[in-house]
C-alpha cells in the first residue's frame, strides 16, 4: 500500500504538484508503469514515436507511415550529414571532436571537469571553439538543430541509458525533476499537465502525446514550423513553445532550467531507443 501511495504520489495523481522524494530507478519505474498502465497496448519501444503510438492518434497513424516512406526531412538531414563530416579550416572534424564523447542515447552527462551539465549542442558549439571556428548563436533551430540530428541519428535504435551516477548528476536531476511537476504561467499548467494526467486527450484538436519518449526523436521536423518558415527544432525549441503555450515566460535555450528538465526525462526515457529525426505535426 505505501508503494502505491508513493507511485501515485510521485505522479501527482494524490492532489499534490512535485513527486516524493524517491529514488531514481523508483521514479524511472513509477513513471513507466503509469503508461503502461494508461496504455496498455503501447510497448516502451513504441514510446519513441511519439504521439503515433497512442490509440486515440491511431486515425492519423496510417497517413504519418505514409509520409515517413519519403520523408519531408530527408534533404535537409542529408545537408546536416555533409557539414558533420566537412573538415574545420584546420583540418579537425566533429567525429574527431565526439570520439571521446557518450554516445547520443547517454546525453545529457554531467562533467566533472566543468561541473556542469552538457548537451549534444553544447559539445557541438565547444567543438567549433576548439577549432577555432565561431560557435552557433542560435540554439533553437537551424544549423545547430542539423548538426545535433547528423550526431544523433548515428545511435538510432540505441536504448537511452543516462548516467546519474555523480552526486552532481542527482542534483540537476532533481532540478529537472522539480521543474517537470512545478505549475507555471498563467494557465497555471506543468509539463505533467498535459503529458501525464491528459497524455491521448484532445486540446484544441490535437492529440497530447505522453510524456514517455519525450525527447528521444529530437531534433524534429514539424509540420508546423514548416509552415512558419523553419521547419527544424531543438528540444528547447519545445520547451519555450510549451511555455508559449501555458502563457509562461519562455527560457533561452540552454538554460539551465531547461538543460536539467531534458536530463530529467532522458532518465525516464530509460530503456527507450533512439529514433532521430522524427517529424511531427
Amino acid at each position: 500500500m505505501k508503494k502505491s501511495l508513493t507511485v501515485l504520489t510521485a505522479l501527482g495523481l494524490l492532489g499534490t504538484s512535485l513527486p516524493v522524494q524517491a529514488g531514481i530507478e523508483e521514479d524511472i519505474a513509477a513513471f513507466q508503469d503509469y503508461f503502461k498502465k494508461r496504455f496498455p497496448a503501447v510497448s516502451l519501444e513504441d514510446y519513441a514515436d511519439g504521439v503515433n503510438a497512442l490509440p486515440q492518434y491511431a486515425h492519423r497513424r496510417a497517413n504519418w507511415e505514409l509520409l515517413m516512406e519519403l520523408p519531408p526531412h530527408d534533404p535537409d538531414l542529408k545537408k546536416g550529414r555533409e557539414l558533420w563530416a566537412t573538415p574545420f579550416k584546420n583540418g579537425g572534424t566533429f567525429g574527431e571532436c565526439f570520439k571521446d564523447k557518450p554516445p547520443a542515447n547517454k546525453y545529457p552527462y554531467y562533467d566533472p571537469a566543468s561541473d556542469d551539465l552538457i548537451t549534444v549542442e553544447e559539445d557541438i558549439n565547444s567543438c567549433l571553439k576548439a577549432n577555432g571556428e565561431d560557435p552557433i548563436k542560435n540554439l533553437d533551430t537551424g544549423t545547430i538543430a542539423l548538426l545535433a540530428a547528423a550526431f544523433r541519428e548515428q545511435f538510432n535504435g540505441e536504448k537511452m541509458a543516462v548516467d546519474v551516477s555523480h552526486p552532481e548528476a542527482v542534483k540537476w536531476y532533481e532540478k529537472g525533476r522539480q521543474y517537470y511537476w512545478a505549475r507555471r504561467g498563467q494557465l497555471n499548467f506543468s509539463c505533467a499537465t498535459c503529458h501525464v494526467h491528459s497524455a491521448g486527450n484532445k486540446l484544441r484538436g490535437d492529440v497530447l502525446s505522453a510524456g514517455l519518449g519525450h525527447g528521444v526523436g529530437f531534433p524534429v521536423y514539424r509540420t508546423k514550423w514548416s509552415i512558419e518558415g523553419n521547419p527544424w527544432g531543438t528540444l528547447h525549441r519545445r520547451y519555450g513553445g510549451c511555455n508559449k503555450q501555458a502563457h509562461a515566460n519562455p527560457l533561452e535555450p540552454q538554460s539551465p532550467e531547461y538543460k536539467a528538465l531534458e536530463l530529467y526525462e532522458a532518465v525516464m526515457n530509460t530503456g527507450i531507443p533512439l529514433k532521430v529525426p522524427s517529424q511531427r505535426e
